[in-house]
């Protein structure tokens, strides 16, 4: 009986995980139709999913509780993304490199990105998984911008707050830019974001 149940159990979770990912690929195209997740009504967003209205309550309580969840995949993926494994010894172009997978899981979670930070604003708990999100992100360039002081690459006394700065403006450039983003245009934001990134963290001291 147990085996029984465990089965069941991943066979519920595989099924709630294709109705997140259908969800999710509806809200993506409401919101390249010109929506805002605000305006998007719990039916309309089942009916574009192909889904049962009752089918989203029997998973979700509302439309915050979806961001939520799929913000928290999307923040493990960011997370996974932005790590740089030797920030003391790595060039311009690792970090481009880096900078673009980060760029690829903004994009990939546009949607539910943009939800969340339209959503934050009136809801608590959105804004309270947000916030976390943008304070690990914060956490691991503040790590990355310790070990470059210590390596003698940044002066000691650069401010932790470059750290802060950087994520924010990073999070905002994607935003605001990557929506309906061709390719080139999607080379360019990682261009320029590479530039910002490594004058502001990596540029070799000259103290």
């Amino acid at each position: 009986m147990a085996s029984i149940t465990r089965r069941t159990g991943i066979r519920g979770n595989d099924k709630r995980n294709a109705v997140e990912d259908k969800l999710e690929a509806a809200l993506q195209r409401l919101i390249d139709a010109g929506e805002s997740f605000t305006q998007v009504s719990v039916e309309q967003l089942a009916k574009e999913a192909g889904i049962a209205r009752a089918t989203f309550y029997l998973h979700f309580r509302d439309k915050g509780e979806l961001v939520t969840r799929r913000m928290a995949q999307a923040a493990e993926e960011v997370i996974a993304a932005a790590r740089v494994d030797a920030p003391e010894t790595i060039t311009q172009e690792g970090v481009k490199k880096v900078i673009r997978a980060v760029a690829k899981v903004y994009r990939l979670h546009y949607a539910v990105l943009t939800a969340a930070a339209e959503t934050a604003v009136y809801d608590e708990a959105v804004r309270e998984h947000y916030d976390e999100l943008m304070q690990r992100l914060i956490d691991v360039n503040r790590r990355t911008l310790q070990r470059l002081i210590k390596a003698r690459r940044l002066p000691a006394g650069t401010p932790p707050l470059i750290a802060d700065t950087l994520t924010w403006a990073f999070e905002r450039s994607c935003r605001q830019l990557l929506h309906h983003c061709k390719p080139a245009q999607f080379n360019a934001l990682v261009d320029a974001l590479t530039l910002m990134t490594w004058n502001s963290l990596y540029t070799p001291s000259q103290a």
